[in-house]
């Protein structure tokens, strides 16, 4: 049996040991053979649930930033007021609960609602924060059906999450984000950015490919549709949110990294 992640990451350990879960689970039909096809696409993509739930307990020890000033879940928390009072934050795709300390950190009473579609994600969220469960409800399910409801959070959040989402999907999903906000709240959106070449790529090969997939449409496969930071202004801007600030990024040399974003109602 897995044992779940405590210490410091043997992060090449864990790749190695999810690159063995990925190929173990079922795939989609491959992709017609064309000379550009990335080399992670030859055999299909795994389906996302699938993949969160069977990696959940590798999940910080691989993917996770343990560095407590670690600059992506500081800037996911910069916008956040410091505060005693019991505000309300929506986390959507909260995995494993990754920026819930550095958010705990500016609001240690803050109410969280986590949404995730991966039970195994959420069981790892309650073991690592047992001693907060009285802040923390969890919903398991997608973000695309969950029901948020009106102006009922101060702060929405979502980190490496909508990556998982075509344009089209992000913009009425946004739009929800924003009606589920109270007036002056805040949608803060932390995730993989990409240069404008790296996403017209990605857009070709998600319309040629994944959107003809079962649920293509609605994340349901493991393929990062990564937007550039100008396409996330406009698609927030056009979901109706009255400002957008670049909190900060980070880039290699081909233009790719992440960014967070935070948005007023």
């Amino acid at each position: 049996m897995e044992t779940p992640f405590t210490g410091e990451p043997d992060r090449k350990a864990a790749a190695e040991r999810v690159e063995a879960i990925r190929a173990g689970l079922p795939h989609s039909p491959p992709p017609a053979a064309e000379a550009d096809v990335p080399d992670w696409m030859v055999g299909g993509i795994e389906g996302l649930p699938e993949f969160f739930n069977a990696t959940a307990k590798l999940w910080d020890e691989r993917f996770g930033d343990k560095e407590p000033d670690s600059p992506f879940l500081a800037a996911m928390a910069e916008p956040i007021e410091p505060t005693v009072d019991p505000v309300r934050i929506l986390d959507i795709g909260i995995g494993t609960g990754l920026e819930l300390p550095a958010i705990f950190e500016c609001a240690p009473n803050a109410r969280i609602t986590g949404i995730d579609l991966a039970p195994h994600m959420l069981a790892e969220v309650l073991r690592k924060f047992a001693d907060r469960t009285g802040q923390i409800e969890l919903i398991e399910g997608s973000c695309l059906d969950v029901r948020f409801g009106d102006g009922q959070y101060d702060y929405v959040v979502s980190r490496l999450t909508m990556h998982h989402f075509a344009p089209a999907t992000k913009l009425g999903l946004y739009r929800r984000i924003r009606e589920a906000l109270k007036p002056g709240g805040r949608y803060i959106e932390g995730d993989q950015s990409a240069s404008p070449e790296f996403e017209r790529r990605v857009l070709r090969w998600y319309e040629a490919y994944v959107a003809k997939l079962p649920d293509g449409d609605r994340g349901r496969w493991n393929f990062d549709v990564t937007l550039s930071v100008d396409t996330q202004r406009r698609l927030l801007r056009e979901a109706g949110f009255s400002s957008v600030e670049l909190v900060a990024e980070h880039r290699n040399a081909d233009g790719n990294g992440w960014a967070v974003l935070s948005t007023a109602r």
